[in-house]
C-alpha cells in the first residue's frame, strides 16, 4: 500500500540539523527543551496539515483503520526518559504534565526531608519533592555532570507533584515486551517501584511504576 500522507516540501528543517535530531547546537533549544515546543517546528506542522490530500487519501486510511491490528506489534509504551544523578529513569507520559526550567523551591516551615518546598509554575503553586531521597539514589563523585537540570510536573487524577532531575532526554515509544526485570544493582527503593528495565542507546533505563510512585510520595509526605 502506498503512503497516504501528503508530501509537503520542508524548507530549512532546522530540527534535523541543529535541533534534537541534529547536533543540538540551536541556541533556542535550552529554552524550549525539545523541538516539538518550538514555534518553527509548529509552523512546519501547520503547513503539513494544511496541504491538500492526495485523491486516494481517505480510501487508503479507511482501509488501514478497518484492518485488524497486527498482533506481532504488541503493546506500545510511551515514556519520558530523564536522568537523576547517574541513573536513567522513565515515567509513562500519561502522568506527565510538563517539563519546565529549574527554579529554587520555597521552603515550607517545619517541613523538610522528602519535601523540598513549593514552586510557582505558570501562577500555580506545586509541592516539590526530592525523588533522589525517595528512590535512595545517592550522589557520588562518579555521578554524571548536571548538564541541563529541569523540573518535571506529574499528575494522577487530582494529585500533582514536582521533582527536579539532572537532565531530560525526550519521549520514547517502545514495545512492552522489551521490558526486562530490574537488575539487583538498582537501589532497593528504585527496584521496588520499578516496572522493568529497557535499553536505550546502550544505557539501562528503569521504568517507574507511577501508581506505586504516587502512593510512596503521598505516604512519605504526610
Amino acid at each position: 500500500m502506498s503512503n497516504p500522507l501528503p508530501i509537503v516540501p520542508v524548507v530549512n528543517a532546522c530540527w534535523q540539523q541543529i535541533g534534537v535530531w541534529g547536533d543540538r547546537s540551536c541556541p533556542e533549544l535550552p529554552k524550549v527543551t525539545h523541538c516539538h515546543n518550538c514555534p518553527v517546528f509548529a509552523a512546519a506542522g501547520r503547513r503539513f496539515l494544511d496541504a491538500p490530500s492526495p485523491p486516494d487519501y481517505l480510501d487508503e486510511w479507511t482501509a488501514r483503520l478497518s484492518a485488524e491490528e497486527n498482533d506481532e506489534r504488541g503493546e506500545q509504551l510511551s515514556v519520558l526518559v530523564f536522568r537523576l544523578f547517574d541513573e536513567w529513569l522513565a515515567l509513562p507520559v500519561g502522568v506527565l504534565v510538563e517539563v519546565t526550567p529549574l527554579r529554587t523551591p520555597h521552603r515550607i516551615p517545619h517541613r523538610g526531608g522528602l519535601m523540598s518546598g513549593m514552586v510557582n509554575i505558570r501562577g500555580e503553586l506545586h509541592l516539590c519533592v526530592r525523588l533522589d531521597l525517595l528512590l535512595g539514589i545517592i550522589r557520588t563523585d562518579k555521578n554524571v555532570e548536571n548538564k541541563n537540570p529541569r523540573l518535571i510536573v506529574i499528575r494522577r487524577d487530582s494529585e500533582g507533584w514536582v521533582f527536579a532531575v539532572d537532565e531530560v532526554d525526550q519521549v520514547h515509544r517502545l514495545p512492552a515486551k522489551n521490558l526486562i526485570p530490574a537488575p539487583p544493582t538498582l537501589s532497593r527503593a528504585t527496584a521496588k517501584m520499578n516496572k522493568g528495565v529497557f535499553t536505550l542507546r546502550g544505557c539501562s533505563v528503569g521504568l517507574l511504576d507511577d501508581v506505586k510512585l504516587f502512593h510512596a510520595i503521598r505516604e512519605r509526605t504526610r
